[in-house]
């Protein structure tokens, strides 16, 4: 099997990235320039329309979006111990990484991508503020979520966790204070320390704190 990914460092295709790395599985990554704007070049077009990371091609078959692509690397390949063996288990990660993927990560384009939002110049700063709270109020909840856990599922690493890492680095982008969240920074420093993320975050020449 022929994996290939393609990636845009410290974006959320960084859970992708550490969820194949993690995995054990071969592969190849492609970094994508997403300042310089190679996400809309016709060559990555021809592999994904719709002009986002992350992008996984599986012996020349494209999928996208986290979700689908965590899914098939940990739920495809129970040996690597990266998804929930219990079947509620798993649909609550399924849950988890829905509403990351869905609310959480919308929440914060609403302060990195306000354009997307509204062509009114003048309503953007308004937008950036509504998405700074309900962006730190998500991050409150996951920190909530995480009390008392050493991972998402108690004693086991899943992508979930790869998945969390995103929107920390994220929140302390825009200096938010991370550290208040205590459960969440716990977690989160034992993602980092990991060697497979280690190894994954000097691939894509980032560190914890961007």
């Amino acid at each position: 099997m022929k994996l290939t990914l393609y990636y845009a460092p410290g974006a959320c295709s960084l859970a992708s990235h550490i969820a194949l790395e993690e995995s054990g599985l071969a592969y190849e990554a492609f970094r994508i320039n997403t300042a310089a704007g190679e996400q809309r070049s016709p060559e990555y077009l021809k592999i994904n329309s719709r002009g986002r990371v992350p992008t996984l091609v599986i012996d020349g078959r494209t999928l996208t979006e986290n979700v689908a692509i965590m899914t098939f690397i940990a739920g495809g390949h129970p040996k690597s111990g990266l998804w929930p063996s219990n079947t509620l288990d798993q649909a609550e990660a399924l849950s988890v990484m829905s509403w990351l993927a869905n609310s959480v990560h919308p929440a914060f384009a609403h302060i990195f991508r306000t354009e997307r939002y509204s062509d009114d110049v003048s309503t953007h700063e308004a937008i950036k503020n509504k998405g700074r709270e309900t962006f730190w109020n998500c991050l409150k909840e996951i920190d909530a979520m995480v009390a008392g856990r050493r991972w998402y599922f108690g004693n086991r690493f899943t992508v979930v966790d790869g998945y969390l890492l995103v929107f920390y680095r994220w929140g302390l982008r825009i200096h938010l204070d991370m550290k208040s969240l205590t459960h969440y920074t716990a977690l989160v420093e034992r993602v980092a320390s990991r060697p497979a993320v280690k190894r994954v975050m000097a691939e894509e020449g980032i560190a914890l704190q961007p």
